[in-house]
């Protein structure tokens, strides 16, 4: 049986990816916290055949459709799946630029 895994929201992930958890314990990985900005952006493409929300196929057909799954490689090995954090974090980077650049139109 698969150990047991926390359940976070994707917002918390650089958080968590910070932390080691080993027989019920936590400590902070090595080599200091993780910056999952700064890591290489990874793509795998899966695919899922005949989705149960399409209903069912006629006999003999099979429909794939295309998962995108987005992953981030770090210099220290670690590599996290970050598909539902990506949005989040292009969320937060266009806030950010647009606060940026009213600051610099209030400053002129």
């Amino acid at each position: 049986m698969a150990p047991l895994v926390p359940i976070f929201s994707a917002e918390a992930l650089p958080d968590h990816v910070s932390i080691v958890r080993k027989n019920f314990q936590e400590r902070h990985r090595k080599g200091g916290p993780v910056e999952l900005e700064k890591c290489k952006l990874m793509e795998m493409v899966q695919y899922s055949c005949n989705p149960p929300q399409d209903g069912i196929p006629a006999p003999g057909v099979v429909v794939c459709k295309p998962v995108v799954r987005l992953f981030r490689r770090c210099a220290n090995g670690l590599t996290v799946e970050t598909t539902a954090w990506e949005p989040i974090r292009l969320e937060e980077e266009a806030k950010r630029k647009a606060a940026d650049s009213n600051s610099k139109v209030d400053n002129k």
